[in-house]
C-alpha cells in the first residue's frame, strides 16, 4: 500500500544519514538542491583544469622560455597526473574519507595550486625577464622559478584527480534509487553532470583562451582561481541538505588482497576440482557460513586461484560468505 504523500515525505532513509549521522529525511535533504550544488563543482574542475592546460604550451614556451619539446611535455605530463590521480581520490574516499570530505579537501588543493600558479604571473621575479621569441638573449626560467611553477601545477593535478572521482558518485548519493520518483531524478542528473562537464570545457577552450591571450595570464589563470573557490564555497553551503553513505571499502584494496593471499600460498597446490576453491564448509572463524563462488570460474589467471585454497589460518580466507 501507497503511503500518504505527508508520510512519504518525512521516512527516513534506510541508507543514508544527514551531517550529523542522523538518519536522513527524504524531505529535508539530497534531491536536486543538493545535487545542483554538487554539479557546480564539476563546471569550475573543468574549467579551470583545461584553462590551464589548453594554452600552457605558450606559457611554458612564451614567457618560461622553454623548449617545445619539453613545454609539451610538461603539459601531457600535467594532465596525465590528474587523470591517475583519480585512481588516489577514489580509494582515498571509498576508504578513509568518503566522498563529501575528499571533494572538499582535494577542492582546497586545487584552489591553493591555481593562487599559486596566478601569483606566479603576477610577481616579475618568479619568472624570467621577458625577450623577443627566438631571441639568442632569451634566458630560460630558473630552478626557483620552475619549482613554483610545478608546485602550482601538481596541485591543482592533485585536486582535480581527486575531487573528480568523487563528484559523481556524491552527486547520485543524493537520490534514493529504490524510490520510482528519485530514481529518474537521478538519471537526470548525470545528464545534466555531463552537460555540465562540456560547458566547463568550452569556457576554458573559448572565454578563457581569449582572456589569457588579449588580457594577460593573470586574468585567466586569476578567474580560475575565483571560480574553485566560488564552487567550493556553494559546495559547502549544502553540507546540512546532503546525504552521505557508508564507506564501502576500495575496490582495489579487495583485488590487491587476492594477490597477496595467492602469494602467501604459492607453494600450495591447486585442487584438480576448482569447486574445492569456493563451497567449503566450517570456514574458521566464520561459524556456519559458506563461502561461495561469486563468479562463474575460468582457466584465466589460475595462480590467482590458490588465493581460495583452504589452510588453517583463520585471517587467510579471502572468499566469505554471507
Amino acid at each position: 500500500m501507497a503511503l500518504p504523500e505527508t508520510q512519504h515525505d518525512t521516512k527516513t532513509l534506510p541508507d543514508a544519514w544527514d551531517y550529523k549521522g542522523r538518519p536522513a529525511l527524504r524531505s529535508s535533504s539530497g534531491g536536486w538542491s543538493s545535487a545542483a550544488m554538487i554539479l557546480g563543482i564539476e563546471a569550475v574542475e573543468r574549467l579551470t583544469t583545461l584553462g590551464i592546460a589548453v594554452n600552457l604550451v605558450t606559457y611554458l614556451t612564451g614567457t618560461m622560455h622553454l623548449g617545445n619539446a619539453s613545454s609539451a611535455n610538461n603539459v601531457t605530463n600535467f594532465l596525465g597526473t590528474s587523470f591517475m590521480l583519480t585512481l588516489l581520490g577514489g580509494f582515498v574516499a571509498d576508504t578513509f574519507l568518503g566522498r563529501y570530505l575528499t571533494i572538499g579537501i582535494f577542492t582546497t588543493i586545487q584552489a591553493m595550486g591555481v593562487t599559486i600558479l596566478t601569483i606566479s604571473t603576477i610577481i616579475p621575479n618568479l619568472r624570467p625577464p621577458k625577450c623577443e621569441p627566438g631571441s639568442s638573449t632569451c634566458i630560460p626560467a630558473s630552478g626557483k622559478q620552475l619549482m613554483v611553477l610545478y608546485v602550482a601545477l601538481y596541485m591543482t593535478a592533485l585536486g582535480t584527480g581527486g575531487l573528480k572521482s568523487s563528484v559523481s558518485g556524491f552527486g547520485s548519493d543524493q537520490f534514493d534509487e529504490t524510490d520510482k520518483k528519485e530514481r529518474g531524478q537521478m538519471i537526470k542528473f548525470f545528464n545534466w553532470f555531463f552537460f555540465f562537464i562540456n560547458v566547463g570545457s568550452l569556457g576554458a577552450v573559448t572565454i578563457l583562451v581569449y582572456i589569457q591571450d588579449n588580457l594577460g595570464r593573470e586574468w585567466g589563470y586569476g578567474i580560475c582561481a575565483c571560480a574553485i573557490v566560488i564552487g567550493l564555497i556553494i559546495f559547502l553551503s549544502g553540507t546540512r541538505k546532503y546525504r552521505f553513505k557508508k564507506l564501502v571499502g576500495s575496490p582495489l584494496t579487495q583485488i590487491a588482497s587476492v594477490f597477496v593471499a595467492a602469494l602467501r600460498k604459492k607453494h600450495l597446490e591447486l585442487p584438480s576440482d576448482s569447486s574445492l576453491l569456493f563451497d567449503i564448509d566450517d570456514i574458521p572463524g566464520d561459524g556456519n557460513k559458506k563461502a561461495k563462488q561469486r563468479l562463474p570460474h575460468s582457466k584465466e589467471y589460475r595462480f590467482l586461484d590458490k588465493a581460495a585454497i583452504a589452510v588453517n589460518d583463520p585471517e587467510s580466507w579471502i572468499y566469505r560468505g554471507e
